[in-house]
């Protein structure tokens, strides 16, 4: 596992947050190794973990989703919020815009929520863009994915701020002022 000294502290941070974490086998099968969700709760298995940041990575998926939607996530949370949205729209004709954010943005919304939980906690960038994480695995210097965070270009920075996480940073810094201090600050962690 890339940078096992930082699992400890990121899943006392998760727990601490609020979300439910467990160590064991129900973290086979996952959709990245060894981390899996069940109804809302994550599993985690050291052993087969590629590296703690992928933790954060999954957190952050059920992160950008109000707390009573954790329940309903499971391995694939893009099915799952997909079908979320699905069943909503057919019941009551328009979309939540929470859950069409979290549908259309997540990928990127989890990618700076970790981003931002990584220097919040002050570990290594590294424990969250190791080589082969977000399929990157030839590439010099930097991880592309954290250079495009860095640079203030990266998607997830707008819609964190759009969702009242953190004040707008980086190139989206003139769309809009929320009051709240600029990403990787974080204003709060989850929905409520």
């Amino acid at each position: 596992m890339y940078h096992p000294e930082a699992l400890e502290p990121i899943v006392a941070f998760l727990r601490g947050i609020g979300m439910q974490v467990e160590y064991g086998e129900g973290a086979h099968g996952g959709f990245l190794p060894g981390v899996n969700i069940h109804a809302g709760v994550i599993h985690v298995d050291p052993q087969t973990l590629l590296g703690p940041g992928d933790l954060l990575h999954e957190a952050g998926h059920m992160i950008v989703l109000p707390r009573r939607y954790w329940p309903l996530m499971n391995r694939d949370l893009q099915a799952d919020i997909d079908g979320l949205l699905a069943e909503q729209t057919a019941r009551e004709g328009t979309p939540d815009p929470v859950l069409t954010m979290a549908a259309r943005q997540g990928e990127f919304m989890a990618q700076a929520w970790s981003y931002a939980a990584v220097h919040h906690l002050g570990l290594p960038q590294e424990c969250l863009f190791f080589p082969g994480s977000y399929k990157c695995t030839e590439y010099q210097g930097t991880h592309p994915m954290q250079a495009w965070i860095e640079q203030g270009t990266h998607f997830g920075l707008i819609n964190l701020a759009h969702a009242g996480f953190t004040g707008y940073a980086g190139m989206f810094a003139h769309m809009g002022c929320n009051g709240l201090a600029p990403f990787p600050q974080m204003a709060k962690w989850t929905l409520d």
